[in-house]
């Protein structure tokens, strides 16, 4: 019993560290505002801001797996609860939205530099659309500020990890981090399997080699949520000329739904001593990153009626949008190098480790395992 509660406490401790203490993960609300321009727009700049929220969490995700090369003898298990942390490269901390291929909005104020979810705690420029409504002339749609950044250049991934040792000298591994709802922030939930396999039994002359010499193939899955709160009151920029026909109850169930599917195949090379294990290896990972946005959100259009009787309508009208983000990208992610250590007191051990790639990343670890 007190294991398990050293367990838990320890995936709780990380939970708070790699969540519910980075603004990032709160951030994605602000992302709502995006949501005033429309689909095809909102979805660029939706792209352009969370890129590096993905790619990091694809590169924190694909750590952790391993820390030693040596696999478990048949049946021996380790149990070990870690948290990645991926390093956002500088020239992913901010976009040009001059730069994207914009349909509606333009730039109405401040610079053309902007904040990812990653860069500076600072606003970003003022953007809007236009159209020519008749009787009115240019009309203004929508205005909104983006997003400003987190000024936290990582991504977080706890987890926890089970390996069990079978024949041939093959580790299965599993990670999973139940979902857990946390109030003001979201729910999050992980799933993972791997694979590790001793190739030196397989070498000549293998049981004479002085370091353990393995391969290893991991695959997770993360899910990410939190709620949204876009009224049209949000979005209207002309009270006295928009008309707004939906109930209260039109915008219920705004969400957004953000899943990782992160991959990562090595080639390990260590020592394992009595108290301290080290290795390294090369290998090549992957992620892809999708969001989406459910529910309906307001925007605000030129109102069709009003130009057949402008005397009985408003000029503009709030327009309903179903999941008007629905994005997918691939991480920026390739060929990486990786070192680290274990540290074994009886049945106890502590690990860390670093990952060098596009976006390199840390993982510390603590946990028990035997044989």
């Amino acid at each position: 019993m007190k294991l398990r509660q050293l367990l838990l406490k320890g995936l709780l401790f990380f939970v708070f560290v790699g969540v519910v203490s980075v603004p990032s993960f709160a951030q994605l609300g602000d992302v709502g505002s995006i949501l005033q321009s429309g689909k095809e727009d909102a979805n660029t700049l939706v792209r352009a801001y969370l890129e590096p929220f993905g790619s990091g969490f694809g590169a924190g995700l694909n750590t952790g797996w391993t820390n030693t090369a040596k696999t478990h003898n048949t049946l021996g298990f380790d149990l070990t609860v870690s948290a990645g942390l991926a390093i956002v490269p500088d020239e992913d901390l901010t976009f040009d939205v001059t730069q994207l291929d914009l349909q509606e909005l333009e730039l109405e104020d401040g610079s053309p530099i902007t904040p990812t979810i990653s860069g500076p705690s600072e606003t970003g420029p003022t953007m809007a659309a236009y159209a020519n409504v008749p009787f009115q002339g240019r009309e203004k749609l929508v205005e909104f500020n983006m997003p400003e950044g987190t000024g936290f250049e990582y991504s977080p991934a706890p987890m926890i990890k089970a390996g069990i040792g079978l024949i041939k000298n093959t580790d299965v591994m599993v990670r999973y981090t139940p979902e857990y709802n946390i109030e003001d922030y979201g729910s999050f939930k992980l799933f993972g399997v791997g694979v590790k396999h001793d190739v030196k039994q397989w070498l000549p002359g293998g049981k004479l080699i002085p370091v353990d010499i393995s391969v290893m193939f991991g695959y997770t899955n993360m899910e990410l949520g939190t709620d949204f709160d876009v009224m049209p009151n949000d979005v209207i920029t002309q009270p006295e000329d928009t008309e707004n026909p939906y109930p209260a109850s039109t915008w219920d169930g705004q969400r957004a739904a953000l899943t990782t599917d992160a991959w990562t195949v090595n080639a390990l090379v260590g020592k394992t001593l009595p108290v301290i294990s080290v290795y390294g290896g090369i290998g090549y990972e992957a992620s892809t990153f999708s969001v989406s946005t459910p529910g309906s959100y307001p925007t605000v259009i030129p109102n069709e009626e009003y130009q057949t009787d402008p005397n009985n309508n408003e000029p503009l009208i709030v327009n309903a949008i179903e999941k008007p983000i629905n994005v997918e990208m691939e991480g920026q992610n390739g060929f990486r190098a990786l070192a680290g250590f274990r540290l074994r007191f009886a049945i106890f051990h502590v690990s860390a480790s670093y990952t060098l790639a596009n976006y390199s990343s840390y993982n510390v670890g603590f946990g028990i395992s035997f044989r």
